[in-house]
């Protein structure tokens, strides 16, 4: 019965069919990475299928040596290929240009040479004859030592490839596991009758039975393919993604073991060591950076470079295995140079402004009131009038400036609980009233209706300082811009404008509105002269806010102006305010 019907050709061909197959739904993904290489491997598998089921009908040993010439070349490359493969596949691809790579494929062709002169020399194999197995043309011949050179070299680089695409398994958890474990694995298939007919072990030794195997591993490759999205979810991102991150993080980095010899650092940390990234591997950390303390704060150091000096912040944080053992650290030096050139001349310019200025304009305001004294032409007294009062609000300028800098600078440390009502009473209670400098308004401005409708137990998380700077301005906004008698102020909670986690509270009044071009210079990254804020006081505002962990949102109608501060509550956390207000732009 067997012998009425080629049953192994006829598998082996229809091996080679649903390679053939595989490779037309393939073609498509060509150009993806690693897909060159897997069609010319399942190409090769077609190759080897067709020839020896081809083969198995060819009686004359003449002829049917002549099929080992494409059998083998198929043989040959196909390792040369699933390597290709692996290697671009899991984000390797630089090593294809690599003297190594350029190594293994001269060999192959070397071997594929001797397969295709073997009738001359007899170096792969001798005494070949056709020894037919169930009716089909099976040979054997002698193996000689150089055919299992060419076969180890084969296996070698299968077995390579596979444990390339093992280590993405273990390496990139479940993102890749399964499709990258399915091609792993698929090669055990075929590749255990390959190593059972070199070693002619079995009942037909003659019998190879590798290309009947290769639909089972197609399988496993299909799977890959059509159900885990196999050229679209490739390791390779994750691997150049890995080294992505350490290259362009823009910052020095540099990764140490517990033996404190550098295993990994980029071009930039290089750059820091005076030497290249190639030469400071397996270093240790002393030999360029002996002021790195990896278990306490570091201060920022400073390294001369081509360019100048560079100062760098040194941040360490412990590297630790799954057991959570420490195995080394990571240490990143960013770059503060400019930002602390840019902290030194605005803190010279701030000083010199602040003391200079005042001082300079408390005298011009001095001779101002002297001039005015001592002149008798009105119109010269009105002129000297607005110098004066033009100067006294640059001083009070200068002195909010001041207040600004040490409410914000107080609004970085914890905040405490607030009850919010008791500041706010506080805040209008000055503010209500016509007092000089109340609130840093003029004793000409009208006095002010302001409400506030908050219970007397909320409460909100903030620093106090800050939180009153918040709405001392607001409100004093509110009030200095309303042309009418008794400006009118609300200040209540609105629990319908509020988020977990946050007291919305609303100010709200009956003025002329803030300007547009006021709000939308909140958002610039600075203010040009022709557009600007008349004042500090939205500055404060939003910068207060932002401090605070809240959102601050300005809603400008007909009939005045609502603005809405969404503040932490006291029983919400500093990590959950910044998640919370994450979500959130203000205008």
């Amino acid at each position: 019965m067997l012998s009425a019907f080629p049953w192994l050709a006829a598998a082996s061909l229809a091996s080679g069919v649903v390679s053939l197959g595989f490779m037309r739904y393939l073609w498509p993904y060509r150009d993806r990475l690693g897909g060159r290489f897997f069609l010319a491997t399942i190409g090769c598998e077609a190759l080897w299928s067709l020839s020896y089921g081809l083969a198995l009908f060819v009686f004359d040993p003449a002829l049917r040596e002549a099929f080992e010439v494409p059998i083998w070349t198929a043989i040959n490359f196909i390792g040369v290929f699933f390597l290709a493969f692996a290697l671009e596949y899991t984000g390797r691809g630089h090593l294809l240009r690599s003297k190594a790579m350029g190594s293994v494929v001269a060999l192959q062709v070397l071997h594929t040479l001797l397969v295709v002169t073997n009738p001359l020399h007899r170096i792969a194999w001798s005494d070949y004859a056709v020894e037919p197995t169930y009716g089909l043309a099976t040979v054997v011949y002698a193996h000689q030592p150089w055919l299992f050179v060419n076969a180890a070299g084969f296996i070698l680089m299968i077995a390579v490839a596979s444990f390339l695409l093992a280590d993405t398994v273990f390496s990139y958890g479940p993102l890749y596991r399964t499709q990258a474990a399915a091609i792993a694995v698929s090669p055990i298939f075929p590749g255990v009758p390959f190593l059972l007919w070199l070693a002619e072990v079995g009942a037909t030794p003659p019998l190879n039975l590798t290309p009947l195997l290769f639909p089972v591993h197609l399988a496993f490759d299909m799977y890959a393919f059509f159900s885990r999205d196999m050229f679209e979810m490739v390791p390779a991102a994750r691997r150049v993604a890995d080294r992505a991150a350490i290259d362009n993080l823009g910052s020095a980095v540099v990764i140490v073991d517990s033996g404190r010899r550098i295993i990994e650092c980029n071009d930039e940390a290089g750059r820091l060591l005076g030497t290249a990234r190639s030469d400071a591997l397996g270093r240790r950390l002393e030999t360029h950076l002996d002021d790195v303390d990896l278990d306490g704060d570091n201060e920022p150091i400073t390294r001369r470079r081509a360019g100048g000096k560079r100062t760098y912040a040194v941040a360490t944080s412990p590297l630790t295995d799954a057991t959570g053992a420490a195995v080394g650290d990571t240490i990143v030096f960013q770059d503060i140079t400019e930002e602390r050139r840019r902290e030194q001349r605005l803190a010279v310019l701030n000083r010199v402004l602040r003391h200079n200025l005042r001082n300079d304009l408390n005298v011009v305001s001095g001779y101002l009131e002297m001039a005015e004294a001592r002149v008798d032409d009105e119109d010269v007294r009105r002129m000297l009038d607005v110098a004066a009062e033009n100067t006294a609000g640059v001083v009070e300028l200068g002195e909010k400036a001041r207040y600004i800098e040490r409410a914000l600078d107080a609004g970085v440390d914890d905040p405490d609980p607030v009850e919010l009502r008791p500041l706010l009473e506080e805040i209008t209670e000055g503010l209500s009233e016509t007092e000089p400098d109340a609130g840093g308004r003029s004793e000409t401005e009208p006095a002010a209706e302001i409400t506030v409708d908050v219970d007397d137990d909320v409460t909100v998380r903030a620093a106090p300082s800050l939180l009153e700077a918040v709405f001392e301005n607001l409100l004093e906004n509110a009030i200095e811009h309303d042309p009418s008698e008794t400006p009118t102020v609300t200040v209540r909670t609105a629990e319908d404008e509020a988020e977990p986690g946050f007291l919305a509270v609303e100010v709200a009044d009956d003025g002329p509105g803030i300007p547009e071009h006021e709000l939308a210079v909140l958002d610039e990254t600075g203010e040009t002269a022709l557009e600007h804020g008349s004042g500090l006081g939205l500055w404060i505002v939003t910068w207060g806010v932002d401090s605070l962990g809240g959102a601050v949102d300005f809603e400008v109608g007909a009939s005045g102006t609502n603005v809405v501060l969404r503040l932490p509550t006291a029983s919400e956390t500093a990590g959950s305010r910044g998640d919370g207000v994450a979500e959130r732009d203000n205008p």
